[in-house]
Formats: C-alpha cells, sequence, structure tokens
C-alpha cells in the first residue's frame, strides 16, 4: 500500500498548515477602513451594522472606536424615551420599527415597555 508524504503514520503527524489569518483570528482593518468604520459610526451607524459591514466582531468595532477616542452613543432605550415608544407601540408599531427608530434592539424595546407596564401583544394580534 502507498501512503502519501502528508498522510500521517503511527511515527509522523499529519502536517498541519494555518495561515497568519487564522492565528490572528479577526480580519485586519486597513487604516482608511477604519477612518470609514469611524465615520460611519459617526454618521449614525449601529455598531452591530458595522461588524457586519467590515466582517468583524461587535467587539473589535468597539475597539477601534475606543482606540479612536470616539465619544460612545448610549446603548438601549434611553429612559425619557420609553414613553414615546410605548405610545408608538400601542398605536400598533412593531418593536423592529421602534428599535430602527431609536437605534436600539427589538428585544431591548420589549424590555423597557415591559419594565414601564406595557402589554405585549400575542402572536394573533400582531
Amino acid at each position: 500500500m502507498l501512503k502519501l508524504a502528508d498522510e500521517p503514520t503511527a511515527t509522523a503527524p499529519s502536517r498541519i498548515v494555518t495561515t497568519q489569518s487564522q492565528i490572528r483570528g479577526a480580519r485586519q482593518l486597513r487604516p482608511d477602513e477604519v477612518e470609514k468604520l469611524v465615520a460611519r459610526y459617526q454618521e449614525g451607524a449601529m455598531v452591530k451594522d458595522l461588524a457586519h459591514e467590515f466582517g468583524i466582531s461587535r467587539d473589535t468595532v468597539c475597539k477601534h472606536l475606543n482606540r479612536r477616542e470616539v465619544e460612545r452613543r448610549s446603548r438601549g432605550l434611553r429612559p425619557e424615551d420609553v414613553a414615546e415608544a410605548a405610545r408608538l407601540y400601542r398605536a400598533g408599531w412593531s418593536l423592529a420599527k421602534i428599535s430602527e427608530k431609536f437605534g436600539t434592539t427589538d428585544m431591548t424595546v420589549r424590555a423597557r415597555l415591559l419594565e414601564a407596564g406595557v402589554e405585549m401583544r400575542k402572536a394573533w394580534e400582531r
């Protein structure tokens, strides 16, 4: 039986080839990409959208923003916006639509509305 050179044997383990990007993990952004990421964030883009757009994690987006000392927007639904979100929800807006308006997630909107005593619609009422 003929064995290939890279096939493992009892005395010789298989050769594993790893690229530098596999070792590093997240892809590295070029300086011009970091500039674009910062600009997009300052224009109002959400961290999760930037992570998807640039092919990096949300944590990496935040690290780039922190290194550039970019003032971060508050996460979640601000307490002063809860009443307006509740009004919109009662008017028939979806959680997703409200979350877009306030720059947060639908689950955050849901949690704040529940804390405020808003009753969630049933699935068949949507």
